[in-house]
């Protein structure tokens, strides 16, 4: 069918967009997947068109990163009850980690009315092109790891010193986190090293998607992750803390054309008077290690 030129025009428009685009009929097969919606998950248009919306190649998880499943996916919802909605979701790239949206459905009706599918229209909670210039910037100047991508020792120790000594001024709470993907040397021993390379590289793009822009991630040791949640005090870091331990179990590790899923420990503490680099972060590690010894996938906490 040849689309007349104001419709071919509007196509154009919505197919190079940055924001990601994507249309379903009315079974849910998606028609269209624009520039955007391949950027930003990281899938191509022929990787989509055709599939239904549903399968678990474009995972939907809600704001509690609980995976929505069947009819509860967006456009399906939408369908069923016959208006759009507007919320904070999960979307899971072809690489395998999580991507937090702000997503949008929308109904499409023919002139006479009639249902004849939905759009959905959904963009990265944080600024992606501010993020990658800041990434560059970072990268340059040595600060980053080299394997993750997230921030090195130094630097995220440097962060949780400027946290130190803003704390001893104005004492609004922090936490620290100290995070470790549960057995690495079972999945180094079946998989090799180049699997736990391609673990850790996403959990820690998981764990980045997770946090807010004033928050800071780093690779505090080989094997563990340093997260520094600034205004944070003892009652929210658990359900912070519990929800990046479900972001990482839901991502797919993606190896040799395989998938492979993780869990993650997480020892969580906040800061005290006179706390140190050392004793905070000493807190969360024993915090750490013992959720670790009562069999990983869970979040403990060190009171201060």
């Amino acid at each position: 069918m040849t689309l007349p030129p104001d419709s071919q025009l509007c196509q154009q428009v919505l197919e190079c967009l940055p924001t990601g685009v994507f249309a379903v009929d009315r079974e849910g097969r998606i028609s269209f997947w624009n520039a955007g919606a391949e950027h930003i998950t990281g899938y191509l248009k022929q990787e989509t068109l055709g599939r239904l919306c549903s399968e678990a190649f474009l995972e939907h998880s809600e704001c509690e990163n609980n995976t929505v499943v069947g009819s509860m996916v967006p456009l399906l919802a939408t369908l069923r009850e016959g208006r759009g909605m507007a919320t904070r979701a999960s979307l899971k790239g072809k690489s395998g980690h999580s991507i937090p949206v702000r997503l949008q459905t929308i109904l499409l009706r023919n002139d006479a009315g009639s249902i004849q599918g939905a759009v959905e229209i959904f963009d990265p909670v944080s600024s992606t092109s501010s993020h990658n210039r800041r990434q560059s910037k970072l990268s340059a100047a040595g600060c980053l790891d080299t394997l993750t991508g997230s921030l090195n020792h130094a630097m995220v120790q440097a962060h949780l010193r400027e946290q130190l000594s803003l704390f001893a001024v104005y004492p609004v709470p922090f936490a620290v986190l100290s995070i470790a993907i549960d057995d690495l040397a079972k999945l180094r021993e079946r998989f090799g090293q180049a699997a736990v390379d391609a673990a850790t590289r996403v959990v820690a793009q998981t764990m980045e998607n997770g946090l807010r822009p004033t928050d800071y991630l780093g690779r505090w040791l080989e094997q563990e992750f340093l997260a520094v949640l600034t205004e944070c005090s003892e009652t929210d870091v658990i359900s912070v803390a519990e929800r990046l331990r479900k972001m990482a179990l839901h991502a797919d590790v993606v190896f040799w054309g395989d998938k492979f899923h993780v869990t993650v420990s997480i020892g969580a503490t906040v800061a005290c008077d006179r706390d140190t680099v050392g004793t905070i972060t000493g807190r969360a590690e024993r915090a750490l290690a013992q959720g670790s010894e009562n069999g990983g996938n869970r979040v403990t906490l060190i009171s201060a």
